[in-house]
C-alpha cells in the first residue's frame, strides 16, 4: 500500500518535492489548500502522515506552524531539508522581454526581489502558493505574465523555464517536518526531541531550564518562543535538540525540566536528518 501524504500546496509545491525526496516518488500525495487542513487531514486518517515547513534558512521560522504543532496532537517522526531553487516560469510562446507581470507566493516573491528588480516596470501580485501560481499563469495562456515556482511544477503543468536558479542567495533551504499520529522508535539512530513548554514566573528561569541540558551535554538544536494568547506577555517556548527521549540523560534533563515549568508536551523524537 502506498504512504498517504498530505501537504499544503497545489501539485509541484516544495513541500511535496520534500515529500517525495523522504519518502520516494511512490506515494500518494494529497494536495491541502492550508498548513491546518493538513493536520486536521493527518488527525482523521487511519494511515497518513503529513508535511509541513517549519523554518526557512532565510526567511526564518513559519510561526503559524509552531502553533499548529502546539493545537494538535500529532508527533513529529521525521525531518528533512530540502534546497529551494526558484525559476522564472511563462507559457510555452513567453520570452523575458515580454513578461510584465509577475505572481508567486510572498515568500517566493521576496527571495527573489533582487532577479525582479531587473525587470523595468514589473507588476509583482502575490497569491496563495508558488506551484498554484504556474497553474493560475497556465489557465490564463498569458504572455506577459510569469510565475516563479520549482522546476517541478513548470514540469506537471507545462510550463517553459524561462530563466533558472532566480534566488537571491543559493544557500535557501527549508526545514520540512513529517507528522503521524503514532510515534516512530528510533533507538540506535543519532535522533533529535522537539518539546514545548511555559515556564513559571521566577528571575533567571529560563538559564534554569537550558541548564539542565548543557551539564549533560545535551546539543540544542533551536529554541523558539510564542506568546500564550490567553496570558499577555507569557510565552510556549519550543525547543529541539539532539538526542533520544528514553536516552537516560536526556530522561534526567526532561526530569529537570518539569520542576520548573507549568506545562510540557513532547512533539516527538525522531531520526535527525544527515545530508
Amino acid at each position: 500500500m502506498k504512504k498517504k501524504v498530505f501537504f499544503q500546496g497545489e501539485h509541484g509545491a516544495f513541500s511535496e518535492e520534500a515529500a517525495f525526496k523522504y519518502f520516494g516518488k511512490n506515494i500518494n500525495s494529497n494536495s491541502c489548500y492550508t498548513f491546518e487542513q493538513v493536520f486536521r487531514s493527518v488527525r482523521s486518517t487511519k494511515y497518513a502522515y503529513g508535511i509541513i515547513p517549519i523554518e526557512n534558512s532565510l526567511a526564518g521560522s513559519l510561526h503559524l506552524n509552531y502553533d499548529l504543532l502546539m493545537r494538535y496532537n500529532l508527533q513529529i517522526v521525521g525531518e528533512i531539508n530540502h534546497r529551494i531553487s526558484h525559476h522564472l516560469i511563462g507559457i510555452k510562446r513567453s520570452r523575458i522581454k515580454d513578461i510584465k507581470k509577475i505572481i508567486s507566493h510572498p515568500v517566493a516573491l521576496q527571495q527573489c526581489k533582487n532577479f525582479i528588480k531587473t525587470i523595468k516596470s514589473i507588476d509583482v501580485t502575490e497569491t496563495y502558493d508558488t506551484a498554484g501560481s504556474v497553474k493560475m499563469l497556465m489557465k490564463s495562456g498569458s504572455i506577459n505574465s510569469a510565475a516563479i515556482a520549482s522546476y517541478s511544477a513548470s514540469k506537471l503543468y507545462g510550463g517553459k523555464i524561462l530563466k533558472r536558479n532566480i534566488e537571491d542567495y543559493k544557500e535557501n533551504f527549508t526545514r520540512f517536518l513529517l507528522l503521524s499520529k503514532k510515534k516512530v522508535k528510533t533507538i540506535g539512530k543519532p535522533n533529535k526531541t522537539s518539546i514545548v513548554f511555559t515556564l513559571k514566573n521566577e528571575s533567571g528561569i529560563l538559564y534554569k531550564a537550558l541548564s539542565g541540558f548543557a551539564i549533560r551535554g545535551i546539543d540544542l538544536t533551536k529554541i523558539e518562543s510564542r506568546p500564550i494568547r490567553e496570558r499577555p506577555f507569557e510565552y510556549y517556548f519550543y525547543l529541539d535538540f539532539v538526542g533520544y527521549i528514553d536516552d537516560i540523560n536526556v530522561k534526567n534533563a526532561i526530569k529537570q525540566l518539569r520542576e520548573l515549568t507549568d506545562y510540557i508536551k513532547i512533539l516527538g523524537s525522531y531520526p535527525k536528518f544527515m545530508s
